[in-house]
């Protein structure tokens, strides 16, 4: 389009010249004048004629409907354009019903997509002046495109059957209108993250790429006959329409298109056939997971779990959960399908490590609790059913919305870590026993996945830390004093180990008892409270027992009354841990640190570990060696200091001989000369 004048108006002066080199770029015959207020827009109109006005709603206090009404009230036969930001729909009907020609919603990737709204208005414009009153308007031949909102809300547009979209040259998301992201609950940031082909499934991919690649090509076979996968499984029967937009050298640089959802499937989605399930490709998706877990965050795997098992077994819903030892409470970690949490209060987020040990008290891995079960004395939760293969189904096998599957998250020992629930299935019959089954395979794999991570992020965060301890210690430099060395040593320990309490005391030679010289706690009023504290050695070696030996070091396992007021200080509330592998209040880890001579100086000890469980004998002999190494850095700090002195000695002895020697050569000058 030849000498086409356009006028932008907006208070964004990066925005303005953005949207001026895109225009300009999409057709160099734009000419684009710019106005950043509501005054100096209408001083322009007047100045000039312009084929077409992109003005914003919120420019100034000359609000955009206001300039609006004046550009309309003066007779300017000229199409305006309103500029609104996503959630202001309002001000787009306001726009519209004060004669706006259209507007568009200021969302993700728009600046992207105006050209061709620009163009597509332009062409529309032209198509109204070309006709007379008296003919019948020409029908569009493609539905009007504005991004994002445009279609959804108008009289010509079906809200039900059809979404429309952007894309870039890529063919990843640009912009698309709110049904489709209703229909696959993909939110906007997730959807703009992807391309179309990820919504293909996988066994049309390769149709539609080739389809796609005749489109480019210049097909007339607009349209292409698919399914489309959601977020969480759900399956829709489509018809999918392109149309590539090409710059002035022909070059594709984006597309634009609408997905049309048929009748039959109306926007529903697809179960699982239970007697097909792909167990092989359930396997494979976990042992990607895995692999791809040693470079995502902790969360992100959790949130692919729960979208995997809501995929698989075609649920709508699902929670995964996992249990914090010390506060003895499964807290629900990630949520989907719900209303972004809004329904859920605090208390709901958590439930007691009690209902979740009793309903796997048999070490079962799947569970269901129906609506109808038996009521427990516990009403804050559903009541338990039995194993799954053995309650007694529902007589019509119909789920009820109710109904829930729990399954059981456990770790190499069988001890409950976690728990995932699903419930609201897409299609809502009780479950095959089949599907029951590979419920129970997936809990196993699910538990793996989780294990792992757990195991590997510990053991490179102790590795990095144990590192960071080599490189950057202060054991060994010399300068420091021996308090200021035992201090390093402490929290060096306690952030590499993963205690929240470390001690380290030296046996005094005058009164053979502990002294506490360094505490590493985050508490200071406990950490001045145990420094005062003394213990008997003679009392501390009656724990040196064959049943706490472990190794070198002592792992106290049970109450003992000479660590009644170590244990008094530090505990405020003293809580019994259930099972044998966890760490209980009156527990201590006792590591002797021996001089050169095979005597104890001194004893590490060590506290309250951060994930509740007892160490490892690798954790053990890491501490082991620690100690071994305070051993020699404090037995090189006394060495230091004796030489030190020794040579200070030294030296002060030569300065005084070298000054007899002087003050008698000068005796046996003065004796000869004058006597």
């Amino acid at each position: 389009m030849e000498n086409t004048r356009l006028l932008l108006a907006d208070k964004n002066l990066s925005y303005l010249e953005i949207a001026r080199k895109m225009l300009r770029f999409h057709d160099e015959a734009y000419q684009v004048d710019v106005a950043t207020s509501g005054q100096d827009c209408l001083d322009k109109l007047t100045e000039n004629n312009y084929d077409l006005i992109l003005l914003d709603y919120d420019i100034d206090e000359k609000r955009g409907v206001e300039v609006l009404s004046q550009i309309i009230d003066s007779g300017l036969d000229v199409p305006v354009v309103m500029l609104v930001n996503e959630d202001r729909e309002d001000i787009a009907f306001k726009a519209l019903e004060k004669g706006a020609y259209d507007y568009i919603m200021k969302v993700r990737g728009y600046l992207t997509a105006l050209p061709f709204t620009v163009s597509k208005v332009l062409e529309k414009r032209k198509m109204k002046i070309a006709t007379t009153h008296d003919e019948e308007p020409i029908p569009e031949t493609e539905p009007k495109f504005l991004i994002a909102e445009e279609d959804i809300s108008r009289k010509d547009a079906d809200p039900v059957k059809e979404a429309y979209y952007i894309l870039d040259r890529k063919g990843r998301f640009i912009s698309s209108n709110r049904l489709l992201e209703d229909l696959l609950k993909y939110s906007e940031e997730e959807l703009l993250e992807l391309t179309l082909g990820d919504l293909i499934p996988p066994d049309r991919e390769n149709a539609y790429y080739q389809w796609l690649a005749a489109v480019d090509m210049g097909s007339n076979q607009q349209t292409f006959q698919t399914e489309i996968i959601g977020k969480y499984g759900n399956t829709h029967h489509t018809e999918i329409s392109i149309s590539p937009m090409r710059d002035r050298n022909k070059e594709i640089i984006s597309y634009k298109g609408k997905i049309k959802f048929s009748d039959s499937d109306n926007g529903s989605v697809t179960s699982v056939d239970d007697s097909h399930f792909d167990q092989t490709r359930m396997i494979d998706q976990i042992v990607s997971l895995i692999q791809d877990s040693y470079e995502v965050s902790f969360n992100h795997l959790l949130e692919r779990i729960s979208q995997i098992v809501c995929q698989i077994f075609q649920f709508r819903r699902s929670t995964l959960a996992l249990l914090d030892r010390r506060r003895k409470l499964f807290i629900k970690q990630i949520l989907i399908g719900y209303s972004n949490g809004k329904a859920f209060e605090k208390k709901v987020l958590e439930v007691p490590q009690v209902i979740i040990d009793k309903l796997f008290s048999n070490q079962s891995k799947v569970k269901v609790i129906y609506h109808n079960g038996e009521l427990e004395n516990n009403h804050s939760f559903r009541p338990v059913a039995k194993e799954l293969r053995e309650p007694s189904r529902q007589v019509n096998k119909r789920w009820h919305s109710q109904d829930i599957i729990i399954f059981n998250l456990t770790d190499r020992h069988d001890n409950t870590f976690g728990y995932i629930s699903l419930d609201n299935p897409i299609r809502p019959v009780v479950p095959t026993s089949e599907i029951f089954y590979n419920m129970e395979i997936f809990t196993n794999l699910a538990s793996l996945a989780i294990e792992n991570f757990y195991r590997f992020a510990s053991l490179e965060k102790r590795n990095r830390r144990l590192k960071q301890l080599l490189v950057t210690s202060n054991l060994f430099r010399l300068h420091l004093s021996l308090s200021e060395m035992m201090k390093e040593i402490v929290w060096a320990i306690k952030f590499s180990m993963n205690f929240n309490l470390v001690l380290l005391g030296l046996v005094s030679r005058k009164s053979e008892e502990l002294e506490i010289k360094s505490v590493a706690c985050d508490d200071r009023i406990k950490t001045i409270q145990l420094k005062e504290l003394t213990i008997s050695v003679k009392e501390i070696q009656t724990l040196f027992k064959k049943e706490y030996s472990r190794g070198k070091s002592y792992l106290i396992t049970k109450s003992e009354p000479v660590l009644r007021k170590l244990k008094d200080i530090y505990y405020n509330k003293k809580v019994d841990a259930i099972g044998n592998r966890y760490w209980h209040w009156w527990a201590l880890l006792i590591i002797p640190i021996y001089e050169h001579g095979g005597k104890i100086i001194g004893f590490l000890m060590v506290d309250d570990p951060t994930d509740c469980l007892q160490p490892t004998a690798e954790e053990i002999h890491t501490l082991e060696i620690l100690a071994n190494q305070v051993s020699v850095a404090i037995e090189n700090r006394l060495t230091y200091l004796r030489l030190r002195d020794q040579t200070n000695e030294r030296k002060n002895t030569t300065n005084e001989f070298e000054k007899e020697k002087a003050e008698g050569g000068i005796k046996k000058l003065v004796d000869y000369f004058f006597k």
